[in-house]
C-alpha cells in the first residue's frame, strides 16, 4: 500500500496542496495536468531524486513505513520512463539479470539468468531473451523496460509519459499488457501522461490544476483544459 500524506508543491509565484492519496495493491492513480506544473517533479520527489527548482514536502508511507528521508535504493520504488534505456552491450536476458535484486537467491551468474528468462517466459516474451536493445521495435522495448523495472522487485511503480514514443497501436496494446503486469503483481503504481487515452477505466484520478494555487496573479497562468 502506498500513502502520501499532507503533500505540497512550493515554486515560486505558486503551490499545490496534493489531497492525501491512498493506493492499494494493484492500484494506479493516473495524474494530469498543464507542462510546467510539476506531475514529472513529483514523481522523481517519491523515487527521492529531491528536485531544485521546487519545494515539495509531505509523508510517502509504503506499507505503512514512512520513507521519505529515505535515500532512493532504499525505498523499492521503480521507475519506468518515455525514453527506455536498455544497456546496448547486453542481451534483454542480461539487461533484466542486471535489475534483479542481488541477494542470496540470485548469487549466482547462472540463477540470474534462469529467474530473468523465467520472467520472460511468465510473459510470453522468452523469445526476445537473446536480442540485443537495437534489434527490439518500440513496443518490444517498453515491455523489456517493464520486465526489467518489475526485476528489481519494486514495492511501488511510478510511470513517466511511458507509452509516449509509440505509434497508436502499440501504445494501447502495450498500455493495457503493463497495467495488467502491475495488477498481476499486486503493485500500486502512479502514471503522470499527456494523453487521455493512456487512461484505463480503472485508474483513480488526479489534476494537479484543480488544486494549483497561484500567489502572484501576474506571474502564471494555467490552460486547464490541458491534461
Amino acid at each position: 500500500m502506498l500513502k502520501l500524506i499532507d503533500c505540497q508543491i512550493d515554486a515560486t509565484g505558486w503551490e499545490i496542496k496534493i489531497p492525501d492519496i491512498q493506493l492499494g495493491k494493484g492500484e494506479l492513480l493516473v495524474i494530469t495536468g498543464p507542462s510546467g506544473i510539476g506531475k514529472s517533479t513529483l514523481l522523481h520527489w517519491l523515487l527521492g531524486n529531491i528536485p531544485r527548482h521546487v519545494n515539495i514536502s509531505g509523508k510517502i508511507l509504503i506499507d505503512d513505513i514512512d520513507v521519505s528521508q529515505q535515500a532512493i535504493e532504499r525505498r523499492h520504488i521503480g521507475l519506468l520512463m518515455q525514453d527506455v534505456y536498455l544497456f546496448p552491450h547486453l542481451s534483454v536476458q542480461d539487461n533484466i539479470c542486471f535489475a534483479l535484486p542481488k541477494d542470496t537467491h540470485f548469487s549466482s551468474k547462472k540463477q540470474r539468468r534462469i529467474e530473468a528468462m523465467r520472467m520472460l517466459e511468465q510473459i510470453n516474451l522468452a523469445h526476445l531473451g537473446e536480442r540485443y536493445p537495437q534489434n527490439l521495435s518500440g513496443g518490444e522495448r517498453s515491455r523489456v523496460g517493464l520486465v526489467r523495472a518489475l526485476a528489481n522487485k519494486p514495492k511501488v511503480m511510478l510511470l513517466d509519459e511511458p507509452f509516449a514514443a509509440l505509434d497508436p497501436t502499440n501504445r494501447e496494446q502495450v498500455g493495457r499488457w503493463a497495467f495488467q503486469q502491475l495488477a498481476q503483481q499486486h503493485i500500486p503504481s502512479i502514471m503522470v501522461t499527456h494523453d487521455k487515452n493512456d487512461i484505463p477505466e480503472s485508474a483513480k484520478q488526479l489534476n494537479l490544476a484543480d488544486f494549483f494555487h497561484q500567489k502572484d496573479q501576474h506571474q502564471i497562468s494555467l490552460d486547464r483544459n490541458n491534461p
